[in-house]
C-alpha cells in the first residue's frame, strides 16, 4: 500500500470521531486562578524587597508571560510584561500582535499597553496610542531608590530596555532573578494539569494520524500535515516545536521539521507532535520503520530505547513515593546505559550516546520552562504537582554523516504528571507503535504500561 491523499483524508475523519468525545476544550485559566498567581509573585517580590517585576518573550519565549498573564499566541512581535507590588501585570505589546493580546488581557484580567519599543522597526503605525517603557515606570513611581527585578532570562530581554532601567533607577536596582518566577509556575494546579490532560489525548491522536498514513510515496510534509488537521480539529492551537517527521539520513537532524522530501519504503521515520490546548502544551513522539519490520540490529536499537524509557520511569516512581533527590533519576539512567552495548555497523560493540536530559519541564512551553529538568547536579526531589515530559533518545552516530549503529536517531518521548507521591504518564499510545504504522487498527489494550489518567487529588 502507498500512501494517497484519499486514504489521508479517510484517516483524519476517523481519528477525529475517535478522539473529539474526549476532548474537553471548556476547561480554561480563570481570571481567579491568574489573581492567585499574582498574588503568589507578589509576595515573593515582597519578601526580596522588589518593586516590580519584569518579564519579556517572543513567539519562541512564550512560557513566562503566558503563565502570568494568558499571552498564549504572541504574533510578530516581542512583548513584556510589567507586574507591580499591587495590581494586575501591565502586558507591554507591540501595535500588530497587541491586538491579538488584548484579547488575551481580557482573559487574564490584565491591563494592557502598546509600546513603542516593540513595533516592527521600519514600519509606521499613524494611529497606534504609544507609550515607552520609561512613561510606563514613571507612572508607575518607579524611579531612583526602587528595585526592579527581571525574570525572565536575560536573552529575552532588549538590551536597550536594561540599560534604559538601569539608567532611571540604578546599576544596584535592576537585578536578574528568573529563579523567582520559575520556581512559582513550575507548581502546577489541579486545573492546569487537566488542561494538560487534554492537550495530550490531542498530542495522542495527532500521532495515531501520522503513523496511519505513514506510506511509501508520502512526504513528510504530508505526514505532519494529518498530524496537524488533527490537533485544529480537535481543540488545539500551535505547536510547541514544529510538528517532527525526520525520515532516512533525515535522521540526523534528531528534531528536523517535516519537509518536502518523500519516503521510501525500508526507511526509520521518527515523528513527533507537540500541541497547545488552552495555553498548555502536550507531547508525543516516536520512532517506526516504513513498509517492513526492523532487521535484529535496528530492533535492538529501539528496543534499548524501550529499556531506558522503563528504568527512567520507575526511577521516577521510586524518586516521587520515597521524596528522593531528582538526581537519583539520571543516575538510574545513567547506570543503564553504562552497562549497555550494542553491535556496530562494524561488527563490534558499543553504547549509544543519549543526546539530552532524560526528563525536564514542561507547562506552557514543551521544554522551556527554565526550571524543572533533572540532571546529575539535581539534588532536590521532584516538585510536588508538578508536569514533567520523559524524553528518552540515542543517537546511532558521534558526527554528522558517519553512521555507527543500525539506527541513527531512536526517541519515546511522552508527558506525565505528578501529585504528591503518585506519577502517571498522559499518554496512551503504547511504547512500540510499529504495528499502528499504515494502518488504523484499534488499540484494544495495548496502551502505554505507565498510562494513569488525571483525576486530580484524591
Amino acid at each position: 500500500m502507498e500512501y494517497s491523499p484519499r486514504y489521508a483524508g479517510e484517516v483524519v475523519a476517523s481519528v477525529i470521531d475517535e478522539y473529539k468525545s474526549r476532548v474537553d476544550t471548556s476547561i480554561q485559566i480563570d481570571k481567579r486562578e491568574y489573581e492567585e498567581r499574582w498574588r503568589k509573585v507578589q509576595e515573593a517580590m515582597d519578601a526580596r524587597g522588589y518593586d516590580s517585576i519584569y518579564v519579556c518573550g517572543s513567539e519562541l519565549d512564550r512560557s513566562d508571560v503566558a503563565w502570568l498573564a494568558g499571552v498564549f499566541d504572541p504574533i510578530i512581535e516581542r512583548y513584556g510584561a510589567l507586574l507591580p507590588r499591587e495590581g494586575p501585570p501591565i502586558i507591554l505589546a507591540g501595535p500588530e500582535g497587541g491586538h491579538v493580546i488584548e484579547e488575551a488581557a481580557e482573559r487574564s484580567g490584565a491591563e494592557v499597553l502598546f509600546l513603542k519599543d516593540f513595533q516592527i522597526s521600519d514600519e509606521e503605525y499613524r494611529w497606534a496610542r504609544f507609550l515607552s517603557l520609561d512613561q510606563l515606570l514613571e507612572r508607575l513611581g518607579l524611579g531612583r531608590g526602587k528595585r526592579v527585578a527581571i525574570c525572565s532570562s536575560g536573552e529575552f530581554i532588549p538590551y536597550d530596555h536594561v540599560v534604559m532601567l538601569q539608567g532611571r533607577l540604578g546599576s544596584d536596582n535592576v537585578v536578574f532573578d528568573p529563579m523567582l518566577l520559575r520556581l512559582i509556575k513550575y507548581e502546577k494546579s489541579e486545573k492546569e494539569l487537566m488542561i494538560m490532560q487534554q492537550a495530550n489525548r490531542v498530542a495522542d491522536a495527532a500521532l495515531r494520524g501520522m503513523l496511519a498514513v505513514l506510506l511509501p510515496g508520502a512526504t513528510e510534509l504530508q505526514v505532519a500535515a494529518v498530524g496537524d488537521h488533527i490537533v485544529k480539529a480537535l481543540g488545539g492551537g500551535r505547536t510547541g516545536f514544529p510538528t517532527i517527521v525526520t525520515s532516512g539520513e533525515r535522521g540526523y537532524t534528531v528534531i528536523g521539521p517535516a519537509t518536502n522530501r518523500m519516503i521510501h519504503k525500508g526507511e526509520i521515520v521518527s515523528l513527533g507532535v507537540s500541541p497547545t490546548f488552552n495555553g498548555y502544551h502536550g507531547v508525543i513522539r516516536r520512532t517506526v520503520k516504513v513498509g517492513g519490520e526492523f532487521t535484529l540490529g535496528e530492533r535492538e536499537f529501539v528496543e534499548a530505547v524501550e529499556g531506558l524509557y522503563s528504568v527512567v520511569m520507575e526511577a521516577a516512581i521510586k524518586a516521587a513515593s520515597e521524596d528522593l533527590p531528582s538526581n537519583h533519576i539520571d543516575m538510574e539512567g545513567k547506570e543503564y546505559l553504562s552497562k549497555l552495548k550494542l553491535k556496530t555497523l562494524k561488527g563490534d560493540l558499543g553504547t549509544p550516546w543519549e543526546p539530552y536530559t532524560f526528563i525536564h519541564n514542561m507547562g506552557c512551553s514543551e521544554c522551556q520552562e527554565g526550571y524543572g529538568a533533572v540532571t546529575p547536579n539535581t539534588s532536590m526531589p521532584l516538585g510536588g504537582r508538578v508536569s514533567l515530559a520523559i524524553d528518552i533518545a540515542l543517537t546511532g552516530f558521534r558526527v554528522r554523516g558517519e553512521q555507527v549503529f543500525p539506527v541513527l536517531y531512536a526517541v519515546i518521548e511522552d508527558a506525565f504528571w505528578k501529585e504528591g507521591p503518585r506519577i502517571g504518564v498522559y499518554n496512551e499510545l503504547p511504547l512500540q507503535v510499529q504495528h499502528l504504522v499504515g494502518n488504523l487498527e484499534p488499540l484494544r489494550e495495548e496502551v502505554n504500561p505507565y498510562h494513569v489518567p488525571y483525576g486530580g487529588s484524591p
